[in-house]
């Protein structure tokens, strides 16, 4: 009786035991806690623009105006040196032409020039006839003193030649086409009593 009462015991203990076991689960373990979804922070997300560099002051050649109270003397003839340049050397038909010049001082010190668009002059020519003439219709022309550094070339923004003849009296009419069709031309350019040395040659076709 006593053994079975102990048998019985046992039982009991051991289905109490197998129901804690059944509601705990320990061999299960806990569940991760759920990390937070990494953030980009606001300097990996937001990169800074960049800062736009200071532009220098625009001239017709690119030079610089004179310091102010410490003027420089007047460039000479024989110290300054003007190119003509086009953008290309042959052009197809119809195709317009950029004129530009460079202008640079080859002496020793700075020198102080007028470069401005009423010193400028872009003569077209061929053979020894002017064909165009930059001046005869120019508008809004401006004197522009500026100093020139020794050895540091300065280069205009071109201006567009449409391959027409020039006179005074066609500025408000309809202009005649140069001949072309392997035409050679010349530019050549004056800033006020300075002339360019050599021309610079091009092609229509």
């Amino acid at each position: 009786m006593r053994r079975r009462r102990t048998l019985l015991g046992l039982l009991a203990i051991v289905a109490v035991a197998a129901l804690v076991l059944l509601l705990w689960r320990p061999w299960e373990g806990g569940e991760p806690a759920a990390q937070p979804a990494p953030t980009d922070s606001p300097a990996a997300s937001e990169a800074p623009e960049p800062t736009p560099e200071p532009t220098q002051q625009f001239t017709p050649v690119g030079g610089t105006p004179p310091p102010t109270g410490a003027p420089t003397d007047p460039c000479a003839a024989e110290q300054v040196r003007i190119t003509p340049a086009t953008d290309k050397g042959e052009y197809a038909g119809g195709e317009p032409v950029q004129l530009s010049f460079t202008i640079e001082n080859t002496g020793d010190a700075a020198c102080s020039l007028n470069a401005g668009t009423s010193q400028q002059e872009y003569e077209i020519r061929s053979g020894d006839q002017v064909v165009h003439r930059y001046t005869d219709c120019a508008a809004d022309v401006q004197d522009d003193v500026v100093q020139l550094e020794p050895g540091a070339p300065q280069s205009t923004v071109p201006i567009e030649w449409d391959r027409t003849a020039s006179s005074t009296e066609t500025c408000g009419s309809e202009r005649t086409q140069v001949p072309a069709g392997g035409a050679t031309y010349e530019l050549v350019v004056r800033v006020g009593e300075l002339t360019s040395q050599a021309p610079a040659q091009f092609t229509l076709r």
